[in-house]
């Protein structure tokens, strides 16, 4: 009997990438097409720098996906209409996901194809780490801080330099900015905010750049809208290609109405959304708005966890930070169970965002209620002075 079912590329296999994998298997003929072999849990990568072993616990190989997939491994190189090119071919498709993320500086994010040559680098990060007795850190934000804490917990002898432009977490609340300076300075961490000096990195002997994401290039057709100034792909508010309805996009690479901030989780949620309108083409629905939440490790076993405007640190955002790794690890495996898992961790934060904005509703309407209540008193008093002068009559 001929398979009826449309074909889907999905370009990427990240977050965003095996998201719609785990929604839409069972609807599609699905095609992954990534440079890399393997999925890899980025947010706990610098546990790898100092125990290279456990990129296996972080990881998943495409070819062993339990998903039905055909993989192909290659780079995208343009897409005209409905084909994708890449080096050494090209794939037709009825529906296409664009989800290739971002890059960032080695061997923080890697486009190493083979598992075993990305263990390899680790490796050689570590021995790198191990020989160096001044290491430097440039970037205050999630990544810098995370690998500073990292190493400098694990290393306590080391001399880990930060130096930033702007504050330690600066797009983040104060309370959580404040709760990772402390941390810092307790490790021992030498901190720099502020910065506008000439280059350190003569001083020191490892540097590692943490300043941010880049982009990746790609070449498309008249069809399709071109990249705004940081080659993100621009999309309406169904997270379509806005010249293409039938290519859709996710994640680092997308950019929103919304402007979300790019975290594993937004492109989970990204993902979540094009895969119900790639299975509801006739029901479609709106990009809705993703909460920024956060947990930033800080050595040892101390985190921090950040939703919107509310943080707390300690013990139990370090467990809650490993629990969502091992969810998230075994649902793109295909493990049973951890799928209902997974789901069900997304619709609490949801509800923590409905809870969060009653609270913000309740607390500007309390002003106005006191207002209101001032008012009041002031009135009724006037008249109970009315009364008073009247009884005197």
């Amino acid at each position: 009997m001929k398979n009826s079912k449309k074909t889907l590329l999905i370009i990427g296999g990240g977050f965003a990438g095996m998201t719609i994998i785990t929604q839409t298997y069972k609807q599609f003929n699905i095609i992954l097409l990534d440079q890399k072999s393997y999925f890899e849990f980025i947010p706990s990568i610098f546990n790898c720098f100092i125990h290279p072993e456990s990129i296996f616990d972080l990881t998943l190989q495409f070819k062993n996906s339990k998903f039905g997939i055909l993989f192909i491994q290659g780079k995208l190189t343009h897409i005209e209409n409905n084909i994708a090119f890449y080096e050494g071919g090209k794939i037709e498709f009825d529906y296409c996901a664009i989800t290739i993320g971002s890059n960032y500086t080695h061997p923080i994010k890697s486009n190493i194809p083979k598992l075993s040559d990305r263990f390899i680098e680790l490796k050689k990060t570590q021995q790198k780490i191990i020989e160096s007795s001044t290491i430097l850190i440039i970037g205050g934000g999630t990544v810098g801080v995370e690998l500073a804490c990292e190493i400098k917990s694990s290393y306590k002898s080391k001399t880990v330099a930060l130096i930033t432009k702007s504050k330690i977490l600066s797009t983040m609340p104060k309370s959580a900015s404040d709760y990772a300076k402390k941390r810092m300075n307790d490790l021992g961490i030498e901190i720099q905010e502020n910065y506008k000096g000439h280059s350190l990195n003569s001083n020191f002997d490892l540097v590692f750049n943490c300043k941010g994401n880049s982009y990746e290039s790609v070449r498309l057709d008249d069809n399709f809208e071109m990249f705004d100034p940081q080659k993100q792909f621009l999309v309406d508010e169904y997270l379509k290609i806005r010249t293409n309805p039938k290519v859709y996009c996710a994640g680092d690479i997308c950019l929103s109405s919304q402007n979300e901030t790019k975290t594993a989780f937004s492109a989970e949620m990204q993902g979540e959304i094009v895969a119900y309108n790639l299975k509801h083409p006739n029901k479609l629905i709106k990009s809705y708005w993703i909460p920024n939440t956060y947990i930033i490790s800080l050595g040892g076993w101390k985190a921090i966890f950040v939703f919107e405007t509310f943080t707390f640190g300690g013990f139990l955002p370090y467990l809650m930070k490993l629990f969502i790794e091992i969810v998230v690890v075994n649902d793109f495996r295909g493990v049973f169970g951890f799928n209902t898992i997974h789901q069900i961790m997304n619709y609490i934060v949801y509800f923590m965002l409905y809870i969060y904005m009653i609270f913000q509703l309740l607390y500007a309407i309390a002003p106005l209620g006191s207002k209101i209540k001032q008012d009041q008193r002031i009135e009724l008093k006037r008249i109970q002075q009315e009364i008073e002068e009247f009884k005197k009559q």
